[in-house]
């Protein structure tokens, strides 16, 4: 930076400079989502919502726009779960779904099928489709009991099983609240089946819920 009390043109010439060097001259080279967050910032979220939309169209017709330059025959799915959280950020929870459904069938490793179908059932929980939440749930579980792969050796002792347990029991949380006790039932065994295999650690940040949980579905009985 200039030194103190340098002239306004010797800040404004370092500020082009700096400008150029980390982001160029032309507007086209920024990724879309520049645009959008600015968009969205400014209160245009039709604007942002609409360029989006065509962004993630791009993405399920032509999926070799998610392969790695540095790796030709690997796919990063970075670009559609930043949809999904952009989505989500603008409350359209219709095409957050769209965006993390891909993003969950395009996991390579069992950690991260586990991470984005859990994902997937937040979102499914909160647009209220409960029954697509469960089976997203169901297909984690698969992930943790019969994984392909070493990734999920920790799982017990990290986030990902507190979060994984803690979406177990919101499920059931909404499942009781909509009148659909035996499914409520069948969840919260699954639930506590998850909670069981924390570490004391993971576990501690749960108890409060799952006790409350076992108390809402007690009330459906």
């Amino acid at each position: 930076m200039p030194e103190p009390g340098a002239s306004a043109d010797e800040l404004r010439q370092w500020a082009r400079e700096l400008d150029e060097s980390m982001f160029g001259t032309d507007p086209s080279d920024e990724p879309v989502s520049t645009w959008t967050d600015l968009a969205r910032d400014q209160g245009m979220t039709d604007l942002a919502r609409v360029t989006l939309i065509r962004e993630l169209d791009g993405i399920v017709l032509d999926q070799s726009r998610l392969r790695r330059p540095d790796a030709p025959h690997t796919l990063t799915t970075a670009p559609l779960s930043g949809l999904a959280q952009d989505f989500e950020e603008l409350g359209d929870l219709p095409q957050a779904l769209r965006a993390q459904h891909l993003c969950a069938a395009l996991q390579e490793t069992a950690w991260d099928r586990a991470s984005a179908r859990h994902t997937l059932a937040r979102l499914e929980r909160e647009a209220g489709r409960l029954p697509q939440a469960a089976d997203s749930l169901a297909a984690v579980r698969e992930a943790l009991a019969t994984p392909d792969d070493d990734s999920l050796r920790h799982w017990q002792r990290v986030n990902l099983g507190r979060f994984i347990a803690e979406e177990h029991y919101r499920l059931t949380l909404a499942l009781a609240d909509a009148g659909r006790p035996e499914e409520a039932r069948a969840l919260l065994t699954a639930a506590d089946a998850v909670l069981g295999r924390l570490s004391e650690n993971a576990a501690d940040g749960v108890r409060e819920l799952a006790e409350r949980t076992a108390a809402r579905v007690r009330e459906t009985d």
